[in-house]
């Protein structure tokens, strides 16, 4: 706020003040305006998981299942995504491919880094397999299969939660297992 002071004739002091500022409404406005843009980026800001590096390998299979949810509804087709925990390899095939794709699929998989080690794939009502490779199914309904990806990284247990209805997959700091999600 800016005052200038003048003299009277009769010696007394007279204020006159050019008044800058932002009314009540220009704030509520603005106000508004910034809770609209946060309510639109929160959905993007719950995707940051704070006790993983999200350039690593964990972040990327958190991404890849979490684009398979997303895909399989939007192209209309039922994915697998396939884990091979003896040989750390990771491939999506679809119903559409043929067994000659799927193989090319699996022969062009994606390698896990030594600082990733994914030990098992618990899901219910299945035994372990005993070919350590494992399959998600997420279907074009929009559900998955109900899993638990076991993930030692960096020496630290960690547990990708993928639920069926869910559309986000929880990446959680410790290994759990089904009888501690009931």
């Amino acid at each position: 706020m800016r005052a200038k002071i003048k003299m009277s004739t009769a010696g007394t002091l007279i204020r006159s003040s050019n008044t800058s500022g932002f009314t009540l409404m220009e704030l509520t406005v603005v106000i508004v305006i910034i809770s609209i843009l946060l309510l639109f980026s929160f959905p993007v800001l719950m995707d940051i998981k704070l006790f993983s590096d999200p350039g690593g390998q964990t972040g990327d299979m958190v991404r890849l299942i979490n684009d398979l949810k997303k895909r399989a509804v939007e192209k209309n087709l039922d994915f697998l995504m396939h884990l091979d925990t003896s040989s750390g390899l990771v491939w999506v095939t679809d119903e559409t491919m043929n067994n000659e794709q799927k193989r090319t699929a699996k022969q062009n998989s994606t390698r896990l880094s030594n600082s990733i080690t994914v030990l098992d794939v618990e899901t219910p009502g299945v035994m372990a397999a005993s070919s350590r490779e494992y399959e998600i199914s997420f279907k074009k309904s929009g559900y998955s299969d109900f899993a638990l990806i076991h993930i030692l990284e960096n020496k630290k247990n960690l547990t990708l939660k993928i639920e069926p209805f869910l559309p986000q997959v929880q990446l959680l700091d410790k290994h759990i297992h089904f009888e501690n999600c009931i």
